[in-house]
């Protein structure tokens, strides 16, 4: 039968001798664990510990409270100075504790605070700092900053972790055959093997389309390019290549030469003008051409192209053409060259060889002067208002008297022919 002992009008209390045990027993007298306490009310203990045997502990409450009564930075009084938190013991290995320790400073782009959490394993005063293990960190939607201080950011205990940053092949970085593209994924921090691989690769594969320094520029244009692949296909069409396109959005595009096996009409329309409307990188270009239903891997690779105005290497100096570069002839400052010609790109202006000082032109090798007129040149005997200034010109014609059709003129506008030896030697027995 249960016994109660009820006191209404005042508290109640026990008091044993100092030092004294009071016992509650539940089990009578066996100590086996059954039975049970319960408090209807607050407990309150002012003891300076309190050791619980149990091996399982319940709270209800969704937040324990530490250190309470403190009134500002937790001090350095305490068991471990500055710190407020939990320790497991670990018997003969160690305890590890995860405390808030006040006595951590942090400044975060010029924001100061004090306390940080960390957890560490060892005697206080002589512990080791413990690694945190998780598969991922949220920042609540701020950056998430790592501050180093004097130390390094490092990927450890993992193989080939630049295999994960950008594609491979027998150990070497290598486009993706359907994309050109050598990125996994865009987010990837890359260690310092896979910056200098990366490196390695675009030194070998670099295209560089323009260099240039204020109005001092050399640029390259080539768009006259095969098509490698059709990547995607929709109400626009993005289009893959081996190298460098050359092409910008807003680029009018005329397209020639594309075919399918099997036959795919969608895909044998892409032939045809269109505009570009986007550039994800240099070896792809999306256009404005809607092949919603098309099977792209009907295409057969390398068929198609892409034609242009004629491929250049342009020089500018100062705003001004230098140099400009084709793949049969080079045209610089006024000068075509063509194969083994020289050619003024300035009609009726005069190209000059000029030894400066006290030097010559030397032509170590037969001079061949052709028959007037010329290419582009109606003249045959440049007399008059194209007699020299200065000196004499020497031309050829059809032969005249003189046998030799080597003629000339001088700044006096006197002219002739040049008189083989033959022919003055008859001249001058006749007269």
């Amino acid at each position: 039968m249960a016994k109660i002992v009820r006191t209404t009008d005042t508290d109640y209390k026990i008091i044993t001798a100092a030092n004294g045990i009071i016992t509650l027993d539940t089990t009578n007298a066996s100590s086996d664990g059954t039975g049970t306490v319960v408090v209807l009310g607050d407990l309150e203990v002012k003891g300076a510990t309190i050791t619980v045997d149990s091996t399982r502990l319940e709270v209800q409450d969704n937040i324990i409270l530490l250190s309470e009564g403190n009134d500002g930075i937790l001090p350095a009084s305490l068991d471990r100075p500055y710190s407020s938190g939990i320790e497991i013991d670990r018997g003969s290995i160690g305890n590890v504790r995860w405390v808030y320790d006040d006595s951590l400073t942090w400044d975060f782009n010029g924001v100061t605070g004090n306390g940080a959490w960390l957890g560490e394993q060892g005697n206080i005063g002589a512990a080791s700092i413990l690694p945190i293990y998780t598969d991922k960190m949220l920042s609540g939607g701020n950056d998430l900053v790592f501050a180093l201080g004097g130390s390094s950011l490092k990927v450890v205990d993992t193989s080939a972790y630049e295999e994960n940053v950008w594609r491979y092949e027998n150990g070497l970085i290598t486009p993706d055959p359907v994309t050109n593209s050598v990125f996994l994924e865009d987010n990837i921090i890359p260690n310092a093997k896979a910056v200098r691989d990366f490196v390695d690769f675009r030194s070998t594969t670099i295209e560089i389309a323009a260099l240039g320094t204020d109005d001092t520029r050399i640029v390259t244009t080539d768009k006259n390019n095969i098509i490698l692949n059709i990547i995607a296909v929709g109400s626009s069409t993005t289009l893959g290549f081996s190298r460098n396109h050359g092409f910008e959005v807003g680029d009018s595009i005329t397209i020639t030469g594309v075919t399918s096996s099997p036959v795919d009409a969608l895909i044998d329309g892409l032939n045809g003008t269109y505009q570009v409307t986007d550039v994800p990188n240099s070896t792809s270009l999306q256009i404005n051409a809607n092949t919603t239903g098309a099977n792209d891997a009907s295409y057969i690779s390398l068929s198609g192209k892409t034609i242009d105005d004629e491929p250049v290497i342009t020089v500018d100096v100062s705003n001004t053409r230098a140099m400009s570069i084709f793949d049969n002839r080079v045209e610089l400052a006024g000068l075509q060259i063509v194969d083994n010609e020289i050619i003024n790109l300035v009609s009726d202006s005069d190209i000059k060889l000029n030894a400066a000082g006290s030097g010559s032109v030397v032509i170590k090798d037969i001079l061949e002067i052709t028959k007037t007129p010329g290419d582009d040149d109606v003249t045959v005997d440049p007399i008059g208002p194209l007699a020299p200034v200065d000196g004499i010109k020497i031309y050829s014609k059809q032969q005249g008297p003189g046998g030799t059709g080597v003629y000339f003129v001088n700044e006096d506008s006197t002219n002739g022919e040049l008189i083989s030896k033959n022919r003055a030697l008859l001249y001058g027995m006749l007269f």
